[in-house]
This record gives C-alpha cells, structure tokens and sequence, in this order.
C-alpha cells in the first residue's frame, strides 16, 4: 500500500518537470519593448508601424502599432509580446503607403509624413534590445 502513492508523488512530480522544462521555452527568450512615436514632440495619430528589423537574418522581424496616444508595444510573433535579444535597425511606416496610387491608409495618418531617415530600408535609428526589456521613445523630427 506504501508503493502506490509513491508512484503517484514519482509521476506528478514527472508530469510536471515535463511541463515545466519543454513547453514554450522561446518565449523565455523574448523582452518587452515599448516607447511612443513623435514627430517634433507631438504625438502622431494611431495606425503607424514600429518595425524592429534584426540584424541577425534568422530572428524575425517585430512589429507595433501606435495608439490613440502614440504607444506601441513591439510584437515579434502574432499575439506574442517581445523580440529577440540583440541588435535591430527600427523604422516607422505609414500602413498603406508602399501602394500605387493615392494614400489608402487611416484617413488621420493621410497627412503625416515619416521623415525619410525613419523610413524602411533607410533609417540609422539602431536599438540594442537587452534581455530584461526596455522602453525605446522615437522622437523623429522635420530637419535633421
């Protein structure tokens, strides 16, 4: 009678090692990243996209939208918070705005204008995400 709840102590306590050491361990390696979007030190209308691209050509892309109040908050999967630690090229796009023709977009975003050196493929705004997360505000201006 000693034996059985032995095993039962044996394989609850299997049981839960096993959920603890194999399910989900990318998202241990994710942080948190927010910050707010200006431009001139006004916040900008929501719909604007934050995108995090990795030097590391195997880590994905992240992504965030701002807000009503100019917020975003950095996803690198859909519906999982946070990117990959390590070093990012960060740019700010108007959705929409690579599509032939007139602006399609949020009619509030229709005359905002992303300074060219935040655009995609042509920004120098370089973050280094830390592992324990971080708040990186883009403050883009008019001039240079």
């Amino acid at each position: 009678m000693l034996i059985q709840p032995v095993c039962r102590i044996c394989w609850l306590a299997f049981v839960i090692t096993v959920l603890l050491s194999g399910c989900g361990g990318q998202g241990h390696d994710r942080t948190e990243v927010t910050g707010m979007v200006t431009l001139d030190d006004k916040p900008l209308p929501s719909g604007l996209t934050v995108k995090f691209t990795p030097d590391n050509p195997e880590t994905p892309i992240a992504v965030g939208a701002t807000d009503s109040e100019s917020r975003y908050t950095v996803y690198a999967e859909q519906g999982k918070i946070g990117l990959s630690p390590g070093r990012y090229t960060v740019s700010v796009e108007l959705p929409f705005a690579d599509q032939p023709g007139p602006y399609t977009g949020p009619p509030s975003l229709a005359n905002v204008t992303i300074p060219e050196h935040f655009q995609t493929g042509k920004s120098s705004l370089i973050f280094e995400a830390p592992r324990d997360g971080s708040r990186l505000d883009i403050r883009m201006t008019t001039k240079d």
